[in-house]
């Protein structure tokens, strides 16, 4: 897309983050107009290649803002990194903050208290760019996502020693971690740290199983699509959690249990966290159905453009989307289409629960 490199030449020579927002305002129609369900992989590498820049140059605006209060340049290294679908590199048009840091280690009082008040300048300049803050909190603001290498060690064992499933949803949103700015060593010796204690952690993928199939997708026995009864959006089906998050969490499972078995690289599915990038790996390693797999693909594909199209809107300057089919959007087509995707989900759902019992039986 010529016009993405003569946006990213603009954003280089951004000299403020209403400047930033500017840019990103001109430029998000174009993402709209450019949706082609054909090329949907290209469009969404290009529409978070997009996102990627429009964070990096933000941070590195609030480091500019920090040394102009008189805080100086950022006193020890730190990688600034993404979860959620920004780890994964699939936001849409209207998604919101998820992410963290990693800091060199250090004792220094001073140093924490910098990279406290950087978080707090950093979230409030994302919203400024239309970023809405997480609403699960998980935010470079919050101390429990801003840690030095040795306190996240000590962040992941705890929630290691003590697999309840808040601590393995925390597990699992660290998964999807990936750098967007500063020390990409940092974030490698942080990925490396992650996969070794989950392989010393026996359990792990019995707790992280029962963890993924918390969504379940919105389809009857008898292949009916199961709408939404009441609120804003009756009559229409939650894409993002009935059908979206459940292919990511089945594949993620997937990738992430491969690479505990075969112990290879401290598992791909940490270095290349998109569910793209994972359900490839599952493919050329062999160990699943290669049915079930085609068919992920398959519905991946689909419902990565059918949320591309859903709208976004800007509320209180925030780009926003609310990951419905509508009612109206319905069409005897949509149906058609949406139910092939939500029984590929299903599919999947029904191969990781007869894991489920076959662990059971194994431990009695």
């Amino acid at each position: 897309m010529e016009q993405m490199e003569v946006a990213m030449e603009a954003l280089g020579a951004a000299t403020s983050v209403h400047a930033v927002r500017l840019l990103r305002d001109q430029y998000q129609t174009l993402w709209s107009q450019a949706v082609d369900s054909t090329q949907v992989l290209e469009w969404n590498v290009q529409l978070n290649r997009w996102h990627d820049a429009l964070i990096a140059e933000t941070i590195r605006l609030c480091e500019q803002m920090l040394i102009r209060e008189g805080w100086g340049h950022p006193p020890v290294r730190y990688a600034f990194v993404l979860f959620g679908s920004g780890g994964r590199s699939e936001q849409v048009q209207g998604s919101d903050q998820d992410h963290g840091l990693i800091m060199e280690d250090t004792t220094d009082s001073s140093v924490l208290e910098y990279f406290e008040h950087f978080s707090e300048v950093i979230v409030e300049q994302l919203i400024v760019l239309g970023f809405p803050r997480c609403k699960g909190q998980v935010l470079v603001s919050n101390s429990v996502w801003r840690k030095s290498m040795k306190q996240w060690e000590e962040q992941l064992r705890l929630w290691l020693e003590d697999l309840s499933w808040e601590h393995v949803r925390y597990l699992l949103i660290a998964s999807d971690m990936r750098p967007v700015f500063g020390d990409e060593d940092l974030a490698a010796e942080w990925r490396a740290l992650y996969a070794n204690l989950l392989k010393r952690t026996p359990g792990i993928a019995e707790a992280m199983l029962r963890n993924t199939l918390y969504y379940k997708a919105p389809i009857n026995s008898f292949g009916q699509i199961i709408r939404e009864r009441f609120g804003e959006f009756a009559g229409g089906v939650n894409l993002k959690y009935g059908a979206y998050i459940p292919l990511v969490n089945g594949i993620r499972y997937l990738a992430i249990t491969t690479g505990l078995r075969l112990d290879r690289d401290a598992f791909y599915a940490l270095q290349q966290p998109s569910t793209w990038e994972r359900l490839m790996y599952l493919k050329q390693n062999g160990s699943q159905d290669t049915e079930l797999l085609s068919s992920c693909e398959m519905a991946f594909r689909s419902v990565l453009a059918r949320r591309a199209t859903i709208p976004f809107a800007i509320e209180e300057g925030e780009y926003v989307s609310h990951g419905y089919v509508t009612e109206l959007d319905l069409t005897r087509d949509v149906v058609r289409a949406l139910k092939k995707e939500l029984q590929a989900v299903q599919g999947l759902q029904r191969y990781l629960n007869r894991q489920i019992r076959v662990q059971m039986r194994n431990e009695r």
